[in-house]
């Protein structure tokens, strides 16, 4: 229970940096814990849902609203605003559908048939790889900085837009690569003010988040059910939650102030001189 707990609060910790939080919970869970990789998977599957209960009471008005706007015969045609965030919310959705669900079975197969609980190292590299992917990406795109509203974008914008972020967050189903970190960088391309960059990346997170763990209860073999009873998983995503919930103002302000991108590249060239050398020993 105790480790599960220590995971817990580091995703609720990892959540608001830009430096993934599932790639470094699964490095504690396979490096420290002892999980194998396809454990490790599914709890950082599940651990984000604590998490993502953070999001949606935090942005809840905002959520109501865009659920009110998805029922027009209830509850009359949306405000112009709101029609642009929830065409930004179901095009971004279809979009990392897109490019997640391939990767996540890909990464099942892999899991399920190429490593056992002894090549966890090799993994880590794997991990370490897309840390470096991230940080580079986020070394692109620190300078860039959008003078446009969603306000001021136009529909036909809008959906161009939130279709190349949602694809752009499909990659963050890959242990290592950053979800916040790539979709403001990808928003941020598409010349957004930081404010609302940071906003439709956020409202963007939640149905992508509760799809995984449809998905991971589905299809997944190794769920995290087969090997943590449910009181422990209702436990660790209330702790995420209350850790994500408590630390999200905090946390995202040390984000906006502090370069990643180099602790992203540092760490994952760390994690590669680390594990090296005990793949010699396989």
């Amino acid at each position: 229970m105790i480790e599960y707990i220590i995971l817990a609060i580091l995703q609720g910790l990892f959540e608001w940096l830009p430096i993934s939080s599932s790639g470094q919970v699964m490095l504690s869970s396979i490096n420290i814990f002892g999980l194998t990789p396809e454990e490790a998977f599914s709890l950082a599957i599940w651990l984000h849902l604590g998490t993502t209960l953070a999001v949606v009471i935090k942005l809840r008005y905002e959520y109501i609203e865009i659920l009110k706007a998805c029922l027009p015969t209830l509850f009359g045609e949306p405000e112009e605003m709101i029609k642009k965030k929830r065409n930004w919310l179901i095009i971004a959705t279809i979009g990392t559908g897109i490019t997640a669900l391939p990767l996540y079975f890909l990464l099942r197969t892999v899991l399920n048939n190429v490593f056992t609980a002894s090549q966890g190292d090799i993994f880590t590299l794997i991990i370490a790889g897309s840390l470096l992917i991230t940080g580079i990406f986020l070394l692109k795109t620190k300078k860039t900085f959008g003078k446009y509203s969603i306000e001021e974008k136009s529909l036909g914008s809008i959906s161009k837009d939130s279709f190349k972020a949602g694809l752009a967050q499909g990659f963050s189903i890959l242990p290592g690569i950053s979800r916040s970190g790539i979709t403001v960088s990808v928003i941020l391309f598409e010349n957004y003010e930081q404010e609302n960059t940071l906003k439709l990346s956020f409202l963007m997170s939640v149905p992508v988040a509760l799809a995984s763990i449809v998905v991971d209860i589905i299809f997944g073999e190794g769920s995290v059910f087969g090997f943590i009873d449910p009181l422990t998983i209702i436990i660790i995503v209330m702790i995420s939650f209350l850790v994500g919930f408590l630390s999200m103002e905090v946390l995202l302000k040390v984000a906006k102030k502090v370069d990643f991108s180099y602790f992203c590249i540092i760490y994952g060239i760390f994690a590669f001189f680390i594990t090296l050398p005990f793949l010699f020993l396989l």
